[in-house]
């Protein structure tokens, strides 16, 4: 059952996240709550985005959590919304056309993760 949500969230994250990215959209602050309720359905297969996720990883130690993302040293609004927007290195990341409400959403809720 586990192994068939997960299945269906990479379907739903490649297929049904779709947009463009457009300029309009790229300067908006976004919402950290919306960001949650995002990654929470799309990035928890691989990623801890959240102390309190109902269902961990499939493969622990997979993916760093987003909290240390978050606490990087050189981790800014804009080197998350650059990483999220392109293909890197990560080969086995999925990249889907995230649409500008969703990028913006996901960026806040990460910076929010950030330690003060």
């Amino acid at each position: 059952m586990r192994k068939l949500r997960h299945m269906a969230m990479a379907a739903i994250v490649i297929g049904a996240i779709a947009g463009v990215a457009s300029a309009k959209g790229q300067g908006w602050s976004g919402n950290a709550r919306a960001g949650r309720e995002f990654v929470g359905h799309n990035c928890d297969g691989c990623h801890v985005v959240a102390p309190n996720q109902d269902v961990q990883p499939l493969v622990t130690s997979y993916a760093p959590s987003l909290f240390a993302i978050a606490n990087r040293p050189g981790t800014t609004p804009e080197t998350l919304r650059d990483f999220l927007k392109r293909q890197h290195a990560f080969s086995n990341m999925p990249y889907p056309d995230l649409t500008p409400a969703d990028l913006a959403n996901a960026v806040a809720y990460i910076m929010s993760l950030r330690r003060q």
